[in-house]
């Protein structure tokens, strides 16, 4: 729910807005429901992996909605209903006065570590840096394979310097590269999406103002 795992008791009813985790005796299911984000396939993936190194004897097997194996109906007794729970990336959409960034932290030749800000696009994530996805209540923490120590150490610390600037405790989650949960690059799309569209919008608004346009907006 949101960005936690929450337990659920049988009867088992499954909202297609939302994603399930089961553990059964061999296996990791993540239920995938046909109207859920991209955010709750990532937590989905997220949970599962560290459920599973608890437990490096099950196997994880993602499944859609609709196209579950008998193997699954034969253990899980469930039945689907429409609705979801408030997400993530549910809430963005109507929610623009937080601006999201991605920073890069990366080592030059003389040992300096350098961190710039970039747009949020998968094609961003290069191997031999660090990165900080600041979502506001949740902190992305990116290790490419072929980082340093220091652009580690440094992503670590910045995260930590974000706490205590919000005042809170937000999420974090560090991922490794090659390692990412899936839904990790449907995650960065829909953030991409809005960060173009956040850009969009001001550009329009300086051009309104500059030009003193007393027009009716388009959004």
């Amino acid at each position: 729910v949101g960005n936690e795992l929450i337990p659920i008791t049988d009867p088992y009813q499954f909202l297609n807005g939302d994603v399930y985790i089961i553990e059964t005796e061999n296996n990791l299911w993540i239920w995938l429901g046909s109207k859920s984000f991209a955010d709750e396939k990532f937590i989905g993936s997220w949970g599962a992996k560290k459920i599973e190194g608890q437990n490096k004897e099950l196997k994880i097997e993602t499944i859609n909605q609709g196209f579950e194996p008998a193997e699954f109906k034969e253990q899980i007794a469930f039945e689907v209903v429409e609705g979801d729970t408030l997400g993530f990336l549910k809430s963005i959409d109507t929610k623009y006065e937080k601006d999201f960034r991605l920073l890069q932290i990366k080592e030059n030749d003389e040992g300096e570590i350098i961190v710039a800000e970039l747009p949020i696009k998968h094609k961003h994530f290069q191997s031999d840096d660090a990165f900080v996805l600041d979502a506001y209540n949740i902190l992305y923490v990116w290790i490419g394979k072929d980082s340093q120590v220091k652009e580690k150490y440094e992503a670590g610390r910045i995260t930590r310097l974000l706490e205590v600037e919000r005042k809170r405790f937000p999420i974090i989650y560090v991922i490794e590269e090659e390692n990412e949960p899936d839904g990790f690059r449907g995650l960065i799309y829909k953030l991409g999406l809005r960060d173009g569209m956040m850009e969009l919008r001001r550009t329009v608004k300086k051009v309104d103002k500059k030009e003193g346009s007393t027009s009716k907006k388009w959004w």
